[in-house]
């Protein structure tokens, strides 16, 4: 178990600082084809709620080929007990989009603090804007969270 969570906390590490470069190279970028950050800001976190969404969409999609397709026709997919698909490829699928979703978020509010920093004069407003992306930002972590315990 804790070689799990030194995985985890290293994962969590590695979204962080690879969302830092991309968020700076994703700002400078979009410097110079013209567009606003704000609006950098709105296409990722639409795409962070696209991501958010297809882990569902995912499951719902396997179990419908399982239970459709006759048994043995996608050996990389299991059948379990009640009809789910938790194969090797699904489960790699759920991994991939996990990490995407995570670390777009994560570019999000990289974003979201250098255009706070760059456009707020006064330190103090800075500050205050600065906790309030964090606070919003967990608030939106622990929803989702509590959302995800009701359906399990």
């Amino acid at each position: 178990m804790d070689a799990a969570n030194a995985l985890g906390a290293l994962s969590t590490d590695l979204a962080f600082s690879v969302s830092y470069a991309i968020a700076n190279e994703a700002m400078a970028s979009s410097r110079e084809y013209g567009i606003s950050p704000d609006e950098l800001i709105a296409v990722l976190l639409v795409l962070a709620v696209v991501l958010a969404s297809l882990p569902r969409a995912l499951e719902t999609l396997s179990r419908a080929i399982v239970r459709i397709a006759p048994a043995g026709s996608f050996p990389w997919m299991e059948r379990t007990t009640d009809q789910s698909a938790e194969g090797g490829l699904t489960a790699f699928l759920k991994l991939i989009v996990s990490i995407g979703k995570r670390i777009s978020v994560s570019i999000a509010v990289q974003l979201l603090a250098n255009h706070t920093r760059a456009n707020q004069p006064l330190r103090s407003v800075r500050i205050l804007s600065l906790l309030s992306i964090a606070i919003f930002f967990l608030f939106l972590q622990k929803g989702s969270l509590i959302s995800e315990k009701r359906d399990s």
